[in-house]
Parts: C-alpha cells; structure tokens; sequence
C-alpha cells in the first residue's frame, strides 16, 4: 500500500496531467520525469474510472519488467535504466481494493534496435509518453486466485 507521502505525491501529479476526455475515451500525455503506473492509477482513482482498456507509446529513461515465474508462483523483476522507445504498451485497468490496478504489458526498443518486454510494474517518461484509455460503464474488479496467487479479473462464468 502506498505511504500518504507517494499519495500526495500521486495525487499532484494527477493535478498537472493534462488530458482530454472524449465521452468514454481520455488521451492521456504524461511528462518528462513522471512515473506511468503511479501517476496513471491516480488519475483512475481521480476520475472514478472502474475498468479502462490502456495503450500508449512514447518513451522511457527507466522501467521495471517482470516475468512471472510459473514454478514458484512470483514475478521475477528487472530493471533498465536507459533510454527506450514504447513499442508496445497494453493492457487494462481495473479496480483491487476499490483502487485502480494497471495490467500492463510492455515492449521497450534500444538504441540497437533489440527489445525488452514483460509486465510493466513502473516506468519513468523521457520526453514524452501519450496514453490511450477506453473507458467501460461497468466495474470490473480483482480477486485472489488460489491457483496462481495471481490477481486475476473476477468475471461471471458463461452459463452453459
């Protein structure tokens, strides 16, 4: 859980985002020196967002990926700290414990041209990063499952 001092923070990043809201789609530009997962959940939980669709490109001097490891059931994570272009950014955001939950997955280009990519626990912009949220009307949350440890979407099953 976040300290009050990330929540103020988190929530002064919210006020100087700027976005566009479209009925139920937002464009989302975030700055240089900003955190996406954190600054991205605020503006969530600031705009009552329940279930969103996210896609973004734009570029990173730093994130952090993971894997998840099957065998023992956790996220194994890596950092790289230099200069990347979003390739790939998609996923969702839903709501665990009444707060919103980034889903992410993410592929980073190197100056080299080879790529990195996993779950995207956190990034940090340079110079720009422009995000793309499609909004539903319905909430959709998270649960524990017992299975994988993993907190998947809690969906209906399909009757039949």
């Amino acid at each position: 859980m976040p300290s009050c001092s990330s929540l103020g923070r988190a929530q002064e990043e919210v006020s100087s985002v700027r976005f566009q809201r479209f009925g139920e789609r937002y464009i989302v530009r975030l700055e240089s020196g900003e955190s996406v997962i954190e600054t991205l959940a605020a503006l969530l939980d600031s705009e009552h967002v329940a279930f969103a669709n996210v896609s973004a490109a734009g570029a990173v001097s730093w994130v952090q990926l993971g894997y998840w490891n099957p065998s023992s059931l956790t996220y194994e994570y890596r950092e790289f700290g230099e200069q990347l272009e979003v390739v790939s950014f998609q996923g969702n955001a839903s709501l665990k414990d009444d707060h919103a939950f980034l889903h992410i997955h993410g592929v980073f280009g190197r100056r080299d041209f080879s790529v990195v990519g996993g779950h995207v626990k956190e990034a940090r912009v340079h110079p720009t990063f422009e995000v793309w949220l499609r909004t539903e009307d319905l909430p959709v949350s998270r649960a524990k499952d017992a299975a994988s440890g993993l907190d998947l979407l809690d969906l209906p099953q399909a009757a039949g």
